[in-house]
């Protein structure tokens, strides 16, 4: 995100890698092993297949070679998202979700806003917020691991028919494609905070004390500000656009019920595993102490027996 701010810690946005290309994409933790992201982040550009080795960092961690990432043990997309030779992608299936392989606590709850709270955002003029790990600069490249911190912003949402008239006179397209099938969409001004490449995925989300209410996954957008995801269209605005959460509900649930079948088991550990806690027994005088641990120590006065 290009002039954005630092990020609030409290957050659930991660960074998403496809090793060995590094960070690709970024995604919003909806459970502790459910991550929903924008359905081209679970695909290779190239080859048109499924990232084989995806991985997720920790929520608002720096983005590093060396920072913590959690394996990802299952994607799911939706059947609508397809390749075709017009585009790269039917992005009426825009929504994907990984499943990770061991749990990550985060705080706060997730509900999916519905049509009808997305609608109250919008006649109440709500902002709506954004935490991202994308590209800051126009030179900043997204290939390897360039270290990255998220940053975050907030938009206004603008109703579908802004920005359907604004493609009449810009974007000339058929009837069926001219609103690029994007549900939800942000306006974001000049010299303003703007997404960039590397935010694909990234969260439009509305908090309300301790509940993310969660729109969906930034995936595409149309205007005219000159940033780093590409040449302007005019000089003007730009709009951002995310297919809604709540047209996804059925993936979620098949999500769900994933991790409800595979529940996560914390592996066994023996004498000779590398994080194997040890007991040991210490002495002061007629006093014994069992102290467990990594690598455990005795109390001060304690000698270890």
């Amino acid at each position: 995100m290009e002039n954005g701010f630092d990020a609030p810690p409290e957050g659930r946005t991660v960074s998403i890698s496809a090793e060995p290309m590094g960070m690709v994409c970024t995604g919003f933790m909806y459970t502790e092993r459910i991550v929903l992201t924008a359905g081209h982040c679970l695909f290779n550009g190239k080859t048109k297949e499924k990232h084989s080795n995806s991985k997720i960092g920790l929520p608002h961690d720096v983005f590093s070679r060396d920072s913590k990432k959690i394996s990802v043990t299952k994607s799911i997309s939706s059947p609508k998202w397809a390749w075709s030779d017009d585009q790269n992608f039917n992005p009426s299936g825009e929504f994907g979700i990984y499943i990770l392989s061991e749990p990550i606590p985060v705080k706060g709850k997730v509900s999916i806003a519905s049509r009808e709270k997305v609608s109250s955002y919008l006649s109440q003029g709500i902002l709506i917020s954004n935490v991202a790990y994308g590209k800051q600069t126009p030179e900043q490249d997204l290939s390897g691991y360039p270290t990255r911190a998220p940053k975050y912003a907030q938009f206004p949402l603008v109703p579908i028919e802004t920005v359907n008239q604004f493609l009449e006179g810009v974007w000339k397209f058929e009837g069926k494609r001219k609103n690029y099938h994007m549900t939800i969409h942000v306006l974001q001004l000049p010299n303003g905070p703007s997404t960039c490449g590397g935010d694909s995925g990234s969260p439009f989300y509305v908090k309300e004390g301790d509940e993310y209410f969660y729109l969906g996954p930034l995936s595409n957008g149309i205007g005219g500000i000159p940033n780093c995801s590409g040449k302007p269209w005019q000089d003007k605005l730009m709009y951002m656009g995310a297919v809604a959460a709540y047209d996804y509900l059925d993936l979620i649930a098949e999500a769900e019920k994933y991790v409800a079948d595979n529940p996560y088991v914390e592996p066994k550990t023996n004498n000779a595993g590398f994080n194997n806690k040890t007991t040991i027994t210490c002495v002061k005088g007629k006093t014994i102490k069992k102290v467990t641990g990594l690598t455990p120590k005795c109390p001060k006065g304690f000698k270890k027996k």
